[in-house]
């Protein structure tokens, strides 16, 4: 386990303090549910994770590798959304998105 996997286990421990086995459940059933449907909205945020070694040295000196038509459209939509555009080497530039996909999974959770 590395070092942000402990930490983040960490966060799980100490959000589910108190909370009976049901209600801790429920919470990681919501955490899948924002987690789905924040990939389903914001598949742009993942594009980096398959970046050859050339685009993310571009996304470290501020570049998008991404083509101008592709980075229009998902701003337009992310606009439409209530999320502020990618920055300009291609990444969110706050979490906006994750506040999106927890309302809509609350949403959808009744």
């Amino acid at each position: 386990m590395n070092r942000a996997e402990k930490e983040m286990l960490k966060k799980r421990i100490e959000e589910r303090k108190g909370l009976s086995e049901e209600e801790s459940r429920k919470l990681d059933q919501l955490e899948e549910m924002i987690n789905k449907i924040h990939f389903e909205l914001f598949p742009e945020e993942y594009d980096a994770m398959m970046d050859s070694i050339a685009d993310a040295n571009d996304r470290r000196q501020g570049i998008n590798p991404m083509s101008a038509d592709y980075t229009a459209e998902v701003n337009s939509r992310r606009q439409k959304l209530g999320v502020p555009p990618l920055g300009a080497n291609g990444l969110p530039t706050d979490d906006a998105s994750w506040t999106v996909a927890r309302e809509e999974a609350l949403r959808r959770l009744g």
